[in-house]
């Protein structure tokens, strides 16, 4: 499994629900018949990667109050790849602040390596609105809310090296979303 791979199935839906992505239908949450599930959600997206003394590594990190704690590192050597990832124990944003310690599965020798992702985050530019209508498989989904834009200062430390990383897409929000309730007859 590439980290690709990982961070794609690690993300995968949930990420997609708070990424300010552009609207594939018009409907309103109020135009169905079809009982609805609403859900106020809250949390934070962090990507970021870097490369240091051979080592590249990639970090993604993803909370909501709602669905879950989700992380996905990969730390790539010239010999090996190192990765993790999937559902994790809240508190990977902490009033400003990140610091966690992540066990890593070698892809090729069977070994492991202990990263610690350390750093710090602050609100940083304008909030932007959101307003997304997808589907899925139980009918059309419409979440609207905030991103606040985050900047971030992160660090990883394994094998003896300390790697800056350089985060792109990082942001906290607010979201209402709105599902078909899949229970409903």
């Amino acid at each position: 499994m590439t980290c690709r791979t990982l961070v794609a199935a690690v993300l995968g839906a949930a990420t997609a629900a708070v990424l300010a992505l552009p609207a594939v239908a018009s409907a309103s949450p109020y135009d169905t018949q079809t009982p609805l599930t609403v859900t106020r959600e809250k949390g934070h997206v962090l990507a970021c990667t870097g490369t240091g003394s051979g080592v590249d590594v990639v970090v993604d990190l993803y909370d909501n109050d709602v669905f879950g704690t989700h992380a996905a590192v990969s730390v790539r050597t010239p010999d090996d790849e190192y990765v993790r990832g999937g559902e994790t124990g809240a508190g990977l944003f902490d009033k400003g602040r990140i610091r966690r310690e992540f066990v890593l599965d070698s892809e090729t020798s069977g070994t492991a390596q202990t990263v610690v992702v350390s750093g710090a985050y602050v609100r940083s530019g304008a909030p932007r609105r959101v307003h997304e209508v997808y589907d899925e498989p139980f009918g059309q989904v419409v979440t609207k809310g905030w991103n606040y834009p985050l900047r971030a200062g992160v660090t990883v430390r394994t094998m003896g090296q300390q790697v800056k990383l350089t985060c792109g897409e990082s942001f906290a929000y607010r979201l209402t979303t709105w599902r078909p309730d899949s229970t409903a007859e």
